[in-house]
């Protein structure tokens, strides 16, 4: 349990030196992911479970204790015997409880590997749920600041039309393009609810608990350097690590294989209890009997112990085949990840420009249509752009970040 919280502590640590702007609400969802979901918690328990499975293999087979009763009495010169009490102790060769014990904690430790896997996968699965709410509260807010400007040049144009200047189907124009706005936001709120349930669940909340969102979101700069990302996945991600863990757990099998080979040994006492006799008194009347027995079991047929070793040194070679492969995905994910965070910031970019020549030249089409009642669809239809602008920034941002919690889904 220590080991797997400061786990916990070292990512919150790496994470406050990522995003600072995002880092506070996020990691802050994150920690409680890592305290209260379900299948973490779950995924846990078996892990410690698996961890008891040594005591229970690494100790001696239970003594085999017997009684026998002699219905038509043994008779000897001695006497009659008529109970046998027996007691049997089997003792594998030495260093084979050892070898299971050894077994059963390297499965326990692949076991953990499997609860560090689920844990990246849940993290991501939170970020991704907590960038798409952003995303959805940021489109809200360009939209009600888009429905106060066009809310002012309606404010103009039907003073244009009160003065006689202006055209009443203007007013209607913008009255449309404010409703379909405000129907947007209307929609936009209902889209809340799966990111908000997403994010619930992960963190096995109450349904409908808020999620704490930041008011504003930059580019993201990955502070990751790329060589060394992939170096760090090869020898830590815990998928990989548990591909080696079960390579090891292998090798103690073939070596748990040859002691299982190795003869055994057993002890024993019987104990026979003699009747005295009555017809005559010879020396030593009714003496019982003890007797010690040693025994041995010889594993004499051997092709079961050649062919266990051969099938944990092919789950051996397979196994690195595995990690080859898994390594390959990784390595793919990440460069499509990077990919993606460049595309995203090059988009950026672009419409920022489009955006800047887009309010420029509605900045001269509004003082056009204050002055010579000209223009008016034109200058609706930049606007519109604007709008398409600022949601498509917007949609650059998100990406760029959900880019960036691709590459961190795999940074073990």
């Amino acid at each position: 349990m220590k080991c797997f919280y400061q786990h916990i502590i070292l990512f919150a640590l790496i994470l406050g030196i990522g995003q600072s702007v995002r880092a506070q609400a996020l990691q802050q969802l994150l920690v409680q992911a890592d305290t209260s979901n379900l299948e973490l918690k779950a995924l846990y328990q078996e892990y410690l479970a698996s961890l008891e499975k040594a005591p229970q293999v690494s100790q001696l087979p239970e003594p085999e204790a017997g009684v026998g009763l002699f219905p038509l009495p043994v008779e000897t010169r001695l006497g009659a015997q008529w109970v046998r009490l027996s007691a049997t102790q089997m003792f594998p060769w030495k260093g084979t409880l050892d070898a299971r014990k050894e077994v059963a904690l390297a499965m326990a430790n692949t076991q953990y590997e499997k609860v560090a896997a689920a844990r990246l996968e849940l993290h991501f699965s939170v970020k991704e749920a907590w960038f798409q709410l952003y995303e959805i509260s940021a489109k809200q807010q360009i939209l009600k600041e888009s429905i106060s400007i066009f809310e002012t040049l309606e404010s103009i144009s039907t003073t244009k039309v009160e003065t006689g200047k202006g055209s009443l189907a203007d007013v209607l124009r913008i009255q449309v393009k404010i409703r379909g706005l405000r129907e947007e936001l209307n929609i936009l709120e209902s889209q809340k609810e799966k990111p908000v349930s997403t994010i619930n669940r992960l963190l096995n909340r109450p349904a409908g608990t808020t999620v704490q969102m930041v008011s504003e979101l930059n580019l993201a700069v990955p502070v990751y350097n790329r060589d060394s990302i992939l170096s760090n996945i090869r020898t830590n991600h815990p998928m990989l690590r548990m591909f080696s863990l079960q390579q090891e757990t292998a090798r103690k099998n073939i070596t748990l294989n040859a002691l299982e080979g190795k003869p055994s040994l057993s002890a024993g006492l019987d104990y026979i209890s003699v009747a005295k006799r009555t017809d005559a008194d010879p020396t030593s009347n009714g003496r019982d009997i003890l007797s010690p027995r040693l025994g041995v079991r010889v594993p004499i047929y051997r092709e079961k112990y050649r062919a266990k070793e051969q099938e944990e040194r092919l789950k051996i070679e397979a196994l690195e085949i595995w990690k080859d492969e898994r390594f390959l995905q990784f390595r793919a994910a990440i460069e499509k990840a990077y990919a993606e965070l460049e595309q995203e910031r090059l988009k950026y970019n672009l419409y920022a420009d489009q955006r800047e020549t887009t309010q420029s030249a509605i900045d001269l089409m509004l003082s056009q249509y204050s002055t010579e009642n000209a223009g008016f669809v034109d200058l609706l239809m930049l606007e519109d752009q604007l709008i398409q602008y600022d949601l498509m920034q917007l949609s650059a941002i998100v990406n760029t970040h959900l880019a960036q919690a691709k590459i961190e889904r795999y940074i073990p």
